[in-house]
């Protein structure tokens, strides 16, 4: 079986703001995976760094309207 060389994760969050308007917020990373390194932690991290970089943007949505 051969070894993933890169991992890709995506974290999408649509907020409801009522009115019918939405805001919707797309974060994601691409990894690079080197020999030895295990795939679950990596992918935990590309989920933390995509959950954060969601937060950051609705942040800066919300300071928009």
């Amino acid at each position: 079986m051969s070894e993933a060389k890169e991992i890709a994760v995506g974290y999408t969050y649509t907020k409801n703001l009522g009115n019918y308007e939405n805001v919707k917020v797309d974060a994601s990373v691409t990894i690079t995976v080197e020999p030895g390194e295990d795939i679950d932690e990596l992918y935990t991290k590309a989920y933390k760094s995509c959950k954060k970089q969601i937060k950051k943007g609705l942040e800066e949505a919300g300071g928009g309207f």
